[in-house]
């Protein structure tokens, strides 16, 4: 499977120093407008050695260097400094400006240095900036899938491709807007999502999404669903490969972002989804240990409306968003529904995730990541954690439609091999990056890296994870299993590819 995030570099080109009437006006416009001193400091009325034992200048103006494409003003945006305010060189602040520069994935290089003023005590803040093509691939995903086209059909393979393309930069005014689309023979879908940072007040953001998914969602393990008959012949149910749900999503998206600093941000979101059930089993049980029990397909009959509300609050330190070499990428999300919104569910899920990447001295990079969820309520399967999200082995989902039927191995034997849905999911693993290609002049190919990666997943329900399953003794009784990739990733002008090979495994047991 292959995958794109985000963009590469496109050769550099210098630009000019912005010229003194424009910088005039950004002054004024800055004077115009509420300042949220970083440094707790006034710029005015206070001396200098009242401030702080430390050396400080005062800034005098900023000059952008290199953006022939991105409009100063909007890189203006991620500098929480302004001219006239005390500013110290030595201030934690300004390298967190360069990552967060780098973090928008419009730049290849950034560096930020101050020079001397025309004034004593003056100094210049110069923004140097190598740009790279904004027009990205961020995912592309192919393969076979594995599925049944009713609940008593045998299965069948059908190609399926999947893609998410990106302009990052939209008329460079940092304006983000991406197209995805999934086409296979069992599902299809596609959304639109719109970001345009720092909007309003040059402090937040706006974000808006539409989609709409016709998918079928696969459930148990050769389970028994209930056949219609009117013959008085016909035993009523029927041993099948997986018990389907065919459906309908659509809904939108709306939005707002903020940063709090440099490196950290928030983003609020309302969600709402209509669901529509085309088809499903009236009835379907499963064989769990030694326990045959009900599928719960959890989603409502018929058409139901989720109405839900997400905040997302996100700490991201990375040197570079497509290859990463160093640094530390946080996410945590609270997504709440509830019938005092209009909604049919009422449910609340959260989610954490961490990935931190060391650079070693020999040039090759160590990553550790951890991710660890919980739901709680009447949550609606797409809304639930599935195993191949926590697994490499299997494809995982894309626009959160299935897109295989099949189990993930088991390769530690325990009683995970009969969840695929859960309320309850964790995963640790650890990585390894060995470049073994580094452009020397600047080509279409940038890097090329050969990655490893090794991990240890659980996914359960709340009850499950205290009780374990019976008919499993020892540690079989706890649903986890190990998971692992190698492969390569390509860093390209139109964004980083990944080719993995973990799912051959999957392959072989077609």
């Amino acid at each position: 499977m292959a995958s794109a995030q985000e963009g590469a570099p496109e050769p550099y080109t210098p630009g000019e120093v912005v010229p003194a009437p424009q910088l005039e006006d950004e002054r004024a416009k800055d004077s115009d407008e509420e300042f949220r001193d970083p440094y707790g400091v006034a710029s005015e009325g206070r001396p200098t050695d009242q401030i702080s034992s430390q050396v400080r200048y005062i800034l005098e103006r900023i000059e952008f260097i290199g953006n022939t494409r991105t409009k100063s003003r909007a890189i203006r945006k991620f500098i929480p400094l302004a001219p006239g305010q005390f500013l110290d060189p030595e201030s934690p602040d300004l390298v967190a400006t360069e990552w967060r520069l780098m973090g928008t994935g419009w730049f290849d290089w950034v560096d930020i240095r101050l020079e001397r003023g025309e004034k004593p005590g003056y100094v210049v803040l110069i923004v140097h900036v190598r740009e790279r093509n904004t027009i990205i691939i961020e995912q592309l995903v192919a393969g076979l899938t594995e599925g049944v086209t009713t609940t008593t059909d045998s299965r069948n393979l059908r190609p399926w491709l999947g893609f998410k393309l990106t302009e990052t930069n939209l008329a460079g005014l940092g304006i983000r807007l991406s197209a995805t689309a999934l086409v296979s023979g069992f599902n299809q879908g596609g959304r639109l999502d719109l970001r345009y940072p720092k909007m309003i007040r040059d402090q937040w953001g706006l974000r808006f999404g539409t989609f709409f998914l016709n998918g079928r969602e696969f459930y148990g393990n050769q389970p028994l669903v209930s056949v219609p008959c009117g013959n008085p012949t016909c035993p009523g149910t029927s041993l099948v490969d997986s018990a389907v749900v065919r459906y309908r999503r659509g809904g939108f998206m709306l939005g707002t972002e903020k940063d709090i600093t440099s490196t950290l941000r928030y983003q609020l979101d309302w969600i709402g989804d209509i669901v529509s059930v085309l088809e499903r089993p009236e009835a379907a049980s499963e064989t769990r240990g030694n326990e045959i029990s009900p599928i719960e397909f959890a989603i409502e009959d018929g058409h139901s409306f989720v109405s839900s509300l997400r905040f997302a609050l996100i700490l991201d330190r990375r040197d570079d968003p497509g290859i990463t070499k160093e640094g530390v990428l946080l996410r945590g999300v609270v997504t709440a529904s509830t019938r005092f919104l209009g909604s049919d569910y009422d449910f609340l899920q959260l989610e954490v995730w961490i990935r931190k990447w060391w650079r070693l001295p020999w040039n090759h990079t160590i990553r550790f990541g951890a991710f660890g969820g919980v739901a709680f309520g009447n949550t609606p399967f797409f809304y639930l954690f599935h195993v191949s999200d926590l697994t490499d082995l299997v494809p995982s989902r894309f626009l959160e439609m299935q897109l295989d039927r099949r189990q993930a191995p088991n390769l530690l034997g325990t009683s995970i091999e009969n969840n695929y849905l859960g309320e309850l999911a964790w995963r640790l693993d650890v990585g390894y990056d060995i470049p073994v290609y580094e452009r020397v002049r600047d080509r279409g190919l940038r890097e090329i890296d050969l990655y490893m990666l090794l991990g240890l997943y659980s996914l359960a329900d709340i009850r499950d994870s205290r009780l374990g399953t019976d008919g499993y003794s020892g540690f079989s009784r706890y649903p986890m299993d190990l998971t692992f990739d190698f492969g390569f990733r390509f860093d390209t002008r139109i964004g980083v590819f990944q080719v993995g090979f973990s799912t051959l495994l999957g392959f072989i047991r077609l």
